[in-house]
């Protein structure tokens, strides 16, 4: 059994968070209606760690993930490795453009919650962002395009898992960080879609997974 309160401080080596250091970066004037809203991530899963994610408010149109769509390098990155760096980058270069606002959440443990504060506006109304599940090869969770400028009280959305569809789900030592240490990247080349869930019939163990009919996360988002 895993002490996980452990595993987060033995596998920052794994799950880049150097970008916490710029944890919030906001452009002075998002345009007309600007306001703030937390976002409270609740890791709904009983065997796995989510890595530091990433946050970032849009206009529409614009996507930082869809399923149906291969991944960025930057979420590919993320959601292998648990480096948020690239992914971020993403985000931060297009601030003031595309982007409006950008935040990092912190590595949230099972049945724990960690917050984030980002801003919206009626230029970047839309919210998306990904969180690596720790003990998968490139497991992933996150906002897809959600409108958070509308929201004008606390409002629950339910997060599912995907799979980045960048390497292939060995569950071998070798190749999952999150438990194990592996760097390996056993690649794969398909669209991003729902994560089949654990099989356990390697290394990652079966009290690992997660019912994959449920969502992972539970997201709380409330206007500020």
């Amino acid at each position: 059994m895993i002490h996980f309160v452990g595993f987060i401080a033995a596998t920052v080596a794994f799950f880049t968070i150097s970008s916490v250091a710029y944890a919030q970066y906001d452009e002075p004037a998002l345009g007309t209606g600007t306001k703030t809203v937390e976002i409270v991530i609740e890791n709904a899963t009983k065997g796995q760690v989510f890595s530091p994610g990433v946050f970032a408010s849009h206009r529409s149109g614009v996507k930082l993930w869809a399923e149906g769509e291969p991944a960025s390098l930057g979420l590919r990155l993320l959601a292998e490795d648990g480096n948020i760096d690239p992914f971020m980058y993403e985000t931060m270069k297009g601030i003031g453009k595309d982007f409006g606002s950008t935040t990092v959440i912190y590595p949230i443990d099972p049945a724990q919650k960690q917050k984030a504060v980002l801003k919206v506006s009626a230029e970047y109304p839309l919210v998306s962002g990904a969180i690596m599940l720790g003990m998968t090869n490139d497991g992933f969770l996150g906002p897809q395009s959600i409108d958070m400028f509308k929201i004008d009280k606390p409002t629950v959305f339910d997060l599912y898992a995907y799979d980045a569809g960048t390497e292939q789900n060995t569950e071998k030592k070798a190749d999952v960080p999150g438990g194990f240490g592996g760097l390996g990247r056993p690649e794969e080349k398909v669209p991003i879609h729902r994560h089949p869930g654990i099989r356990g019939d390697a290394d990652v163990p079966l009290d690992w997974g997660w019912d994959v009919a449920k969502p992972v996360a539970r997201m709380t988002v409330t206007p500020k």
